[in-house]
């Protein structure tokens, strides 16, 4: 890993401008569901002039249907063009819920706002099931408990709506996920996974290995 303490994006709020594909939106509309954040990359380390202090970072990112990052566009830059450069190229990995209108996944631009904070990485070798309701979720969980192998019960019960894996994903930071998702995997020991955990309008579950 690296020798220095990677910088990551706390997210302070996020607004709906626009949905593409069709008409313009603006406002409230009880038939559309925003995107959720499921899983950040950690941010390039930056110049050591910005480091030295708290910035903030807005910009406007365009959602695909499938919760992957299609585009980002800064509209508040930190002042170093090539950090900013760098630092989009991380945010496009990010995986979000895809935005539904009538229940139905639309591709849609969201303004987002957010505070770069250094955090230590917190490796941890993990596989991991995503699941489309928490009914399935605990399906998968009991058949987990009866001994099943893992990735076999990923490959049947994993959300394949939505950019994530199934299965044994390797060594991650677990600083990616959501904080009450990290609260249950710093307490997971080596062996045992997890009960279904909510994440953005999914439950996923995680195993240690």
């Amino acid at each position: 890993m690296f020798g220095f303490k990677p910088h990551v994006l706390i997210l302070l709020g996020s607004v709906v401008i626009l949905m593409t594909g069709c008409a313009s939106f603006s406002g409230f509309d009880s038939r559309i569901v925003p995107p959720t954040l499921l899983e950040k990359a950690s941010l390039p380390q930056p110049p050591a002039a910005l480091a030295a202090r708290d910035f903030y970072l807005r910009m406007e990112l365009l959602i695909g249907k499938d919760g992957s990052v299609k585009h980002v566009t800064l509209t508040q830059s930190s002042g170093d063009p090539e950090w900013d450069a760098a630092a989009v190229e991380r945010i496009m990995e990010w995986k979000y819920s895809p935005a539904l209108m009538d229940d139905k996944p639309i591709q849609m631009r969201i303004l987002q706002t957010a505070r770069v904070v250094s955090s230590t990485p917190m490796m941890m070798d993990l596989s991991e099931l995503v699941c489309t309701s928490y009914s399935r979720a605990d399906s998968a969980y009991a058949f987990l408990k009866k001994g099943a192998s893992f990735d076999s019960i990923a490959s049947i019960y994993g959300c394949k709506e939505v950019s994530l894996p199934s299965g044994h994903i390797g060594e991650v930071d677990i600083n990616r996920y959501p904080d009450d998702v990290q609260a249950e995997l710093h307490s997971l020991k080596k062996g045992s996974f997890t009960h279904p955990l909510p994440l953005g309008p999914y439950f996923a579950i995680f195993m240690k290995h």
